[in-house]
C-alpha cells in the first residue's frame, strides 16, 4: 500500500484496489494501482535487498519488498507482480489458510 502511493503518476488522480480471493486452501490478497508501473527488466530485482525500480526520485531504502518477500516465502507463501510502465501495478501475495510450523523448528 505503502509503494502504491509512493509511486502514483504526477497528473493522474490515483487508483489504488485492494482485494482477496478464496481458494480453497489459501487466500490471494491483491493490491492494484494505476501508479508509474514497474520496468520488466525490475520486476524480479524490486524484491532484492536494496534494490528499487526506476527513478530514484522518492525516498525509501529498499529493503520494504525484500522483507515483504522473505516474510511471505516463511508463512508458507508466495509473491508476484504484475506491471506495465505507466499503467500501473498489482502486487498478489497468496497465503495459506493455515500455517503449519516446520518440523526443524517444532524440535528447537
Amino acid at each position: 500500500m505503502d509503494n502504491a502511493v509512493k509511486y502514483l503518476r504526477a497528473g493522474v488522480p490515483g487508483s489504488i484496489e485492494v482485494g482477496a480471493t478464496d481458494s480453497g486452501g489459501a487466500i490471494t490478497y491483491e493490491v492494484r494501482d494505476n501508479g508509474r508501473g514497474i520496468d520488466v527488466r525490475d520486476r524480479e530485482r524490486i524484491f532484492d535487498l536494496f534494490r528499487r525500480s526506476g527513478i530514484q526520485d522518492r525516498p525509501g531504502d529498499g529493503i520494504g519488498l525484500a522483507h515483504a518477500r522473505a516474510l511471505v516465502r516463511r508463512l508458507g507463501g508466495s509473491i508476484n507482480v504484475e506491471s506495465e510502465p505507466e499503467r500501473g501495478t498489482a502486487f498478489k501475495v497468496t497465503l495459506p489458510k493455515r500455517w503449519i510450523l516446520p518440523v526443524s523448528e517444532v524440535a528447537a
